[in-house]
């Protein structure tokens, strides 16, 4: 099931990325708006997480925290911010 959430979140972040290094989201009210609803669906951990599915949340924390820098307050509890 994370699984089906990882891979839109993937896409979304690759689009808002230029060339290999992610480009922070700054500024206007869509743009916050966009990583507000972005850290909503972000995965949260559990213990029966296997070391995929951990690798995949931490990727996940990581590219979000790379795209939206104002917004690494909203990853879920025990997450990185790379």
């Amino acid at each position: 099931m994370r699984r089906i959430f990882a891979t839109p979140l993937l896409m979304l972040a690759l689009t808002m990325t230029t060339g290999c290094a992610p480009m922070p989201i700054t500024g206007g009210a869509t743009e916050n708006e966009i990583c507000r609803i972005w850290a909503e669906s972000l995965p949260t951990r559990s213990r029966q997480d296997t070391p995929q599915t951990t690798n995949e949340i931490e990727l996940a924390y990581a590219v979000f925290a790379a795209t939206c820098p104002d917004f690494i307050h909203l990853i879920p509890k025990g997450g990185t911010t790379i």
